[in-house]
């Protein structure tokens, strides 16, 4: 009879409980990317003829930004969480904020275009 000395694989369920809480950040792009579209695109000519269209150009290049980093690193902490076992399931929620955030810098940038 020979004891099997090898430790335990990690339990891959870290990137299940990431990936699960990361619905939380679907839902803040889904929402805050209505809100964008909504307050700049919907909005009935909100950038005229006196509007800086670089700044808001840049606005919306920031808010896409965020999103796409905010992804990144919520894929990034599932591919960790995939290999380790740990429990990053946080990293989405500090993603989430990160997307809410980005939608208000982009916003108060927007608005400091079209004024």
């Amino acid at each position: 009879m020979t004891v099997d000395a090898t430790p335990p694989r990690p339990r891959r369920v870290g990137a299940g409980a990431v990936l699960a809480v990361g619905v939380l950040q679907v839902v803040a792009i889904v929402a805050t990317t209505v809100l964008w579209f909504f307050q700049t695109v919907f909005a009935g000519g909100a950038c005229g003829e006196a509007c800086d269209w670089a700044t808001a150009d840049a606005a919306g290049m920031l808010f896409v930004a965020v999103i796409v980093a905010s992804v990144v690193v919520t894929v990034s902490a599932a591919i960790v969480a995939r290999r380790t076992g740990g429990d990053l399931a946080w990293v989405p929620l500090v993603s989430t904020a990160l997307v809410v955030a980005g939608y208000l810098g982009a916003t108060a940038l927007f608005d400091s275009a079209v004024r």
